[in-house]
């Protein structure tokens, strides 16, 4: 894994295949389409390294499961990779210099706890359609990715669609699935059924959620359930994996009347 800063530039430079993913949007609109949104995501490195770990040792040979000094080497040497912590401050200033007029954060938080990583964002928008414009990573930060590095999550509300319909409002955006990421970057890996299995096993816990709560009557929606007024969509790897391409590109529909 390559060396990354213990900050909001490592989770965002994280690739699909560095750990399992925990991601939330929410969002609360006005009638006027203006609003806050919320974007957390905690990124669960300890399954990964267990991952390479296993491959390492397959690699050298050696059979069996790690043992426990051999996991919390594998550990502490990721720990070890990481440089030092760069100024929130400074990253709250770059992720406000891109945003999009119109967009301003209200809120955020980076907490490292070594293996598992969250960052959270609070935006105010004055209309909807914006939210698709913002990007946490910089330009910069963008051109030094190596090929299969980008991460799902530099453009939180990217797949999202607004559309007035007269009458109507039709919102919907793609349910992103970072497994599939990860089986992307790991094809030419020639990989044996064991190690798919644990591959597999590293993204149990992944969890894509998106929630919308509006002042408007509900029409029609694909909602998995709802909480009094919010509607809310929840995916795990499994129902992920079941999704066709055209279900996961509106994994989020709901068409409200204005």
């Amino acid at each position: 894994m390559n060396k990354r800063l213990v900050s909001l530039g490592l989770v965002l430079g994280l690739p699909a295949l560095a750990g399992c993913f925990d991601v939330e949007q929410t969002m609360t609109l006005q009638k006027d389409l203006s609003g806050k949104a919320a974007f957390s995501m905690t990124v669960n490195m300890e399954p990964m390294v267990l991952f390479m770990l296993r491959m390492q040792r397959e690699m050298a040979g050696q059979k069996g499961e790690p043992t426990a000094a051999e996991i919390e080497k594998a550990k502490q040497d990721f720990l070890a990779s990481k440089t030092t912590k760069e100024d929130p401050e400074k990253q709250k200033a770059e992720v406000e210099k891109n945003l999009p007029p119109g967009v301003k954060l209200l809120e955020s938080s980076i907490k490292d706890e070594g293996l598992k990583m969250t960052v959270h964002f609070v935006f105010g928008f004055d209309h909807v359609s914006k939210l698709a414009q913002i990007q946490l990573s910089s330009k910069g930060a963008e051109d030094q990715q190596q090929p299969g590095e980008k991460n799902p999550f530099d453009q939180p509300f990217s797949g999202l669609q607004v559309k007035d319909e007269g009458k109507t409002l039709l919102l919907t955006t793609e349910a992103i699935n970072p497994a599939a990421e990860q089986k992307e970057e790991t094809a030419g890996m020639n990989l044996s059924p064991e190690e798919k299995k644990q591959m597999e096993d590293a993204f149990k816990d992944l969890r894509v959620a998106y929630k919308i709560e509006a002042p408007f009557e509900v029409l029609e929606d694909n909602a998995t359930r709802k909480e009094g007024h919010t509607l809310i969509w929840e995916y795990n790897l499994k129902t992920m994996e079941k999704m066709t391409p055209e279900q996961l590109a509106h994994g989020v529909r709901v068409r409200f009347k204005k």
